[in-house]
C-alpha cells in the first residue's frame, strides 16, 4: 500500500487537483491528514473509489490485490475453495469465514472489495447477509457473488434484487469466479513474465 499525495491522485487518475479535494470533503474518497496538515490517501482506498464508481484503474495501482472473502458454512469445501482461488493468476488476497456473523465481522475489518457468499447457511442466510452489505453506505460497493448447492430461479431473482452481481451454482470451478470478477471488472489476470 503506497501513500499518495491529493495531487499524485489527480495526476494518476487525469483529473484536476481540486478534484480530489472535492471528493475527499464530500466523503466520497477516504483520506486523512498529516500532522503538518496535508492529506494523503493510501493506494488501496483510491483503488475502491475508482472500483465503486466505475472508474478505470490506472496501471500503476493495477497490483493491488482485490481482497475477496468467501463466507461457507461448510469448512471443507470453504477451505478447498480458498486454496484454488489464491493460487489463480489473479491478483487476488482470499479471506474465510465459516459463518454469516463472522463474516460480517471480518467484512468490517478487511473492507473487501468482493464477497462470495452461500446462500443457506445456519443463523442468518446469505440472503439477509447481502441486504445488509447493500444496505449500509460503508459496504454497498462490494461486489456480492451468491453461490447455492440448491439453485432455484425464485432464489437467484431475490439475490439478485438484494444487489448481489452475480449468482453461482454449486458445485462450480474456480474459473467460473474469476471470470465472473473479470466480466466485472474487478480482476486481470498477473502479466505472465518472459
Amino acid at each position: 500500500m503506497r501513500l499518495l499525495t491529493s495531487h499524485e491522485v489527480a495526476s494518476l487518475v487525469q483529473v484536476s487537483p481540486s478534484s480530489v479535494l472535492k471528493w475527499i470533503e464530500q466523503g466520497k474518497l477516504r483520506a486523512f491528514r498529516t500532522p503538518g496538515g496535508h492529506r494523503r490517501v493510501a493506494s488501496d482506498e483510491l483503488v475502491d473509489f475508482l472500483r465503486a464508481h466505475r472508474l478505470p484503474v490506472p496501471r500503476e495501482l493495477e497490483g493491488e490485490k482485490v481482497r475477496l472473502l468467501v463466507i461457507d458454512d461448510e469448512p471443507t469445501y470453504l477451505r478447498s475453495l480458498g486454496a484454488l482461488l489464491a493460487k489463480s493468476d489473479f491478483p487476488i488476497e482470499v479471506s474465510l469465514a465459516e459463518n454469516a456473523l463472522d463474516g460480517l465481522l471480518k467484512v468490517g475489518l478487511l473492507r473487501p472489495e468482493v464477497v462470495l457468499l452461500d446462500s443457506y447457511m445456519p443463523g442468518m442466510d446469505g440472503l439477509e447477509v447481502c441486504r445488509r452489505l447493500k444496505e449500509s453506505p460503508q459496504t454497498a460497493s462490494i461486489a456480492v457473488l451468491a453461490m447455492s448447492g440448491r439453485h432455484s430461479a425464485e432464489l437467484e431473482k431475490k439475490f439478485h434484487e438484494a444487489g448481489a452481481a452475480a449468482f453461482l451454482r454449486k458445485p462450480f470451478q474456480p474459473a467460473e469466479v474469476l471470470s465472473k470478477l473479470e466480466v466485472l471488472g474487478l480482476v486481470r489476470p498477473k502479466p505472465r513474465s518472459g
